[in-house]
């Protein structure tokens, strides 16, 4: 029995350990990350067929002005340079030895084939994002049950190999007591000594398979190394519950595989890029404005100059003439893509089939060998039983005695671990149908 829980320790029933990885598992806490980016990823789709709106500005200090070459010819004579006549250079600067400008535009897409696309691939790819995270949901569920059940069957193992402890204890003191009477021999109460040892042997492999377990479990629930826990459900308990559940033969539908509709998502994408390349045939218009002020001046304060404006308006448009048959090599590479993916989606469909079929016939098989163990245990403890009572009479010797000890200890071991199989082949058929 539990003893009384502590203010800090947490007590989980196995369908809550679940619900609790659920939200709070490492993983989850990832595939949250990743369904708010994607949220975020159609917001960016969308906004790129929005107004863009740009501010530049630059300041600038010419050191060593810029010099252009006239023809003497184009200066009158009055103002040309000594010495220079027709044929020659002049040097002049057009330029101050300051300027600045600033300017805003405003642009706005019209018509762009990929956008209007792009929106649709948006959807889908945040449709696979919470596909995903559902898949990744059922493999926490998966790993916090298996996880607890390891903790369950060492625990089973160590209570035995307690009780079996105890029971090699007390036949030692009283093997002891008969052969310091003279009826017993040294030889018996040696082996029983090294019957105590073994099963003390057993407590402490048990004991760490334990607190290996338990770590494993609060790492899959997303629980602190140290955080004291605590499990309220019995193995008994499980199995008779997962012996009685409804498997519901075949009766299961596809469509609400999370597998199969991650590999429908991921054919409507193939199909969304096909797409997208066949409208890069398509011609791309925007309109733009542009509002622009310049400022010079020889001096560096610039801003008690007068500014020039400048405003422009106009449509750019972008028509896609010949590419050497880069765009039509890309269409076929797409298409062989989305034929891939119709593929694939047929392939999972297969697969989940299969994975259904051999998950239930290895959760029949689990029953089978748990209830075979089952009375195997039930005989090799009703034989141990009875060989103790014959040792203890002095009909048997501590050889006879300690055979029948390992063979029902050797029982109660497979009996755990055909209920751990059966749980864990439980757990593979509901995920195999997309129950879990």
């Amino acid at each position: 029995m539990i003893g009384a829980v502590e203010p800090d320790t947490l007590t989980f029933s196995l369908e809550e350990a679940m619900n609790y990885a659920s939200k709070n598992a490492f993983q989850k806490i990832s595939s949250e990350f990743d369904m708010e980016s994607a949220q975020k990823k159609i917001w960016e789709t969308i906004a790129g067929g929005l107004p863009q709106v740009d501010l530049t500005g630059g300041y600038n200090h010419s050191i060593d002005k810029s010099i252009t070459l006239w023809p003497a010819e184009l200066i009158p004579e009055d103002m040309r340079p000594p010495g220079i006549g027709p044929g020659d250079k002049i040097p002049i600067s057009f330029s101050t030895a300051y300027d600045a400008n600033y300017s805003v535009s405003v642009s706005q897409m019209v018509f762009d084939g990929s956008w209007f696309v792009g929106l649709q691939a948006a959807k889908v790819f945040l449709d696979i994002t919470n596909q995903q995270a559902e898949r990744t949901e059922i493999e926490i569920r998966a790993a916090v049950a298996k996880a607890y059940f390891l903790v369950l069957s060492a625990r089973e193992n160590l209570k035995a190999f307690k009780d079996i402890l105890i029971v090699n204890e007390v036949t030692l003191r009283e093997t002891k007591a008969l052969y310091q009477n003279g009826f017993r021999e040294s030889l018996d109460v040696s082996q029983i000594e090294l019957m105590v040892r073994d099963a003390q042997k057993n407590i402490v492999k048990e004991k760490r398979n334990e607190i290996v377990a338990f770590a494993v479990l609060r790492f899959s629930m997303g629980l602190g190394e140290d955080q004291p826990l605590q499990l309220s459900d019995e193995l008994s308990h499980l199995t008779s519950s997962a012996i009685l559940g409804e498997t519901n033969g075949g009766l299961w539908n596809m469509n609400e595989h999370v597998d199969y509709r991650i590999a429908l998502s991921n054919q409507e994408a193939e199909k969304l890029q096909l797409k997208n390349v066949k409208v890069q045939y398509l011609p791309k218009l925007n309109a733009f404005y542009t509002f622009q002020k310049t400022g010079y001046a020889e001096e560096w304060n610039l801003f008690n100059q007068q500014w020039y404006k400048a405003q422009i308006i106009g449509l750019s448009l972008t028509m896609p003439i010949f590419s050497s048959g880069m765009r039509h090599a890309q269409v076929k590479q797409q298409e062989l893509a989305f034929q891939k993916s119709r593929n694939e989606r047929e392939m999972t469909a297969r697969d989940i089939r299969t994975q259904h079929l051999t998950a239930l016939a290895e959760f029949n098989s689990a029953i089978d060998q748990f209830e075979l163990t089952r009375e195997s245990e039930a005989l090799a403890l009703d034989v141990y039983e009875k060989t103790r009572v014959k040792f203890k009479n002095g009909i048997t010797g501590s050889f006879e005695l300690t055979q029948q000890q390992g063979q029902y200890i050797q029982a109660q071991i497979d009996h755990v671990q055909t209920a751990l199989a059966l749980m864990n082949a439980k757990i593979d058929y509901l995920k195999a149908v997309g129950e879990l």
